[in-house]
């Protein structure tokens, strides 16, 4: 930490980097096993994180406030992060999506068909 660093940059910096361990934690799979309240909670502070960055962000640029090295490494880990996380989510959502559809009975056609008048007999 640096002497000449603000305290709205330290800010930014703590919250990326804590930013960077909720996407992890879901990333690796560890939100499955706590309870859907602890969860939820998390997700809403993430959010809160989100929106308090972005504004911190506006606020250093306004300023005109050149980028400190440790807040750019700290972007670019999270940004990875945020690209980690982003295709298991995507699969879980395509999982979640095709339960749904077999659930309401929207599944793929399984190719039985019934005697002559080709009527479809099953969905997979």
């Amino acid at each position: 930490m640096t002497q000449d660093r603000s305290p709205s940059v330290e800010q930014e910096l703590r919250i990326m980097n804590r930013l960077s361990r909720l996407f992890r934690v879901e990333r690796c799979g560890r939100f499955g096993r706590w309870p859907m309240g602890l969860v939820l909670a998390l997700v809403r502070r993430r959010g809160r994180c989100i929106e308090t960055l972005i504004q911190l962000d506006a606020e250093r640029r306004h300023r005109g406030a050149p980028v400190d090295v440790e807040l750019r490494h700290a972007a670019l880990a999270l940004a990875q992060e945020v690209g980690n996380s982003l295709p298991p989510a995507e699969t879980k959502a395509g999982r979640l999506r095709s339960d749904v559809k077999s659930l309401r009975g929207e599944g793929e056609i399984s190719g039985m068909k019934g005697f002559s008048t080709g009527k479809v007999l099953g969905r997979g």
